[in-house]
């Protein structure tokens, strides 16, 4: 793995620019990103299916617009994202670096990663949900700690960097401007779930003359739609994550001199040997 060779430009971007490239990244890493989105999303998507379900057909029984079903749909999925986009993250950061990606290596990998994901994306990041979403704007990077870096939880005897540590190493002085970017992230995401739902209604009507019900509607397509987002959310979060190591610890230099270092090791020992 070459670390000054990356597939991505190691510069600072304005959270446009985050945006667009997002994009791009999604379009050349198409194929695993799909296949790693639907691995993530599927369970989870069944699973609320089954729990509010019936909180709909309630609801559109008695008329009513179903606001009960989407602030719980929402908040399950506020939940269940780190997870459901883990293998997604894990890609992509062996792909910035063009390094090989292995699904049985992500599975080892995300299973020792499992207690600390559990423990701060799961409990820790639950509770503070509460408290004015609190996680989305001090700490919204932990899940990349945790999967990319893979700190200890405990320091041990050789007092090594923790996650928590690492974390607010990371997020430190940086409240309003993460705070600026979820709120701009959170308004690019509701309008594009509408218009892929908004989307995806007009291809089943005009393309497969489907009906639209308000189950179909709700059930099936917006859902559909917010994890659609979701899943594009995570390279944008990802790609962020970069950005934000890169104006607070100057990565790029980082990474010149740790690739310069590991070329001077390679060649001390063609000179031992």
């Amino acid at each position: 793995m070459q670390l000054d060779q990356t597939r991505i430009a190691i510069r600072e971007r304005s959270f446009g620019e985050i945006l667009g490239l997002a994009l791009q990244v999604t379009r050349a890493g198409a194929g695993w990103i799909v296949l790693l989105w639907l691995l993530g999303v599927t369970g989870f998507a069944v699973l609320n299916w089954l729990l509010l379900d019936g909180v709909l057909v309630e609801e559109i029984d008695t008329e009513e617009p179903p606001v009960g079903y989407w602030m719980l749909m929402i908040l399950l999925v506020a939940i269940e994202t780190p997870f459901a986009t883990a293998p997604i993250t894990m890609y992509l950061g062996k792909m910035m670096f063009n390094a090989p990606f292995h699904f049985r290596t992500m599975t080892v990998e995300f299973v020792r990663s499992l207690p600390q994901l559990l423990l701060f994306q799961g409990i820790l990041r639950t509770i503070m949900m509460a408290i004015l979403f609190l996680p989305y704007w001090l700490m919204p990077y932990v899940g990349e700690l945790i999967l990319l870096e893979r700190n200890p939880l405990f320091s041990g005897k050789h007092r090594r960097l923790t996650t928590n540590r690492r974390s607010r190493n990371l997020h430190s002085n940086s409240g309003g401007e993460l705070f600026g970017r979820w709120l701009l992230a959170t308004g690019v995401g509701a309008v594009l779930t509408v218009a892929i739902g908004y989307g995806i209604e007009e291809l089943l009507m005009q393309i497969g003359g489907v009906e639209i019900t308000e189950l179909l509607r709700h059930r099936f397509i917006y859902p559909f739609a917010l994890w659609l987002v979701v899943g594009w959310m995570a390279v944008v979060r990802f790609l962020a994550y970069l950005d934000l190591r890169i104006r607070r610890e100057g990565w790029e230099v980082e990474l010149l001199m740790r690739a310069e270092a590991a070329r001077l090791r390679r060649g001390s020992s063609l000179v031992n040997a």
